[in-house]
C-alpha cells in the first residue's frame, strides 16, 4: 500500500509517502516535500493549491491519504487555513481518506519504534509518523 502522509501547519502541507506495511515499509522519493497554498482569498491560488495536490497523488500513485487531526477549538487549535486545506485534500475522489489521532500516532511510535529516514527533513518527521501509522 502507498500512503501519503500530512501535516498541515500554516499555510504548507508538509508530505510524506510511505509504501508497504509497518512491518516492512520504505520511504517513495517525492518532489516537492510540501505545497503551499499562497493567498487563501485568490480563488486562483486555492485552485493553484488544489490542482498541485492533486497532481502530487497522481504521480505517486497514492492509495490511502492520512491527515493528522488537529483541534477545531482551544489552545492548540488548527488554524482556519489549515481547515481549508484539509477541506480541499478531502474532495480527492481516487483513494481513502483518514484523519489520524495525535494518540493513534504516539502508539504506532510507542509500539513500532519507526526510524526517521535521513533523507527527509525534520519539518516533515510528523507527516512521517501520520503516514506510518496509516500503513496496515
Amino acid at each position: 500500500m502507498i500512503v501519503c502522509g500530512i501535516e498541515l501547519a500554516s499555510s504548507e502541507a508538509r508530505l510524506v509517502v510511505l509504501s508497504g506495511t509497518k512491518d516492512n515499509y520504505s520511504l517513495v522519493e517525492t518532489s516537492p516535500p510540501k505545497i503551499i497554498l499562497g493567498d487563501d482569498e485568490n480563488p486562483d491560488e486555492v485552485k493553484a493549491f488544489k490542482n498541485a495536490i492533486d497532481a502530487f497523488f497522481r504521480e505517486y500513485h497514492v492509495e490511502k491519504i492520512a491527515i493528522k487531526k488537529r483541534n477545531k477549538k482551544g489552545e492548540y487549535s488548527g488554524g482556519p487555513l489549515s481547515f481549508k486545506m484539509e477541506g480541499l485534500i478531502q474532495l480527492y475522489p481516487s483513494c481513502r481518506i483518514v484523519l489520524i489521532s495525535p494518540q493513534s500516532i504516539s502508539a504506532a511510535k510507542r509500539n513500532f519504534s519507526p526510524d526517521y529516514p535521513e533523507n527527509i527533513n525534520k519539518y516533515q518527521h510528523v507527516a512521517f509518523d501520520t503516514a506510518f501509522t496509516a500503513l496496515e
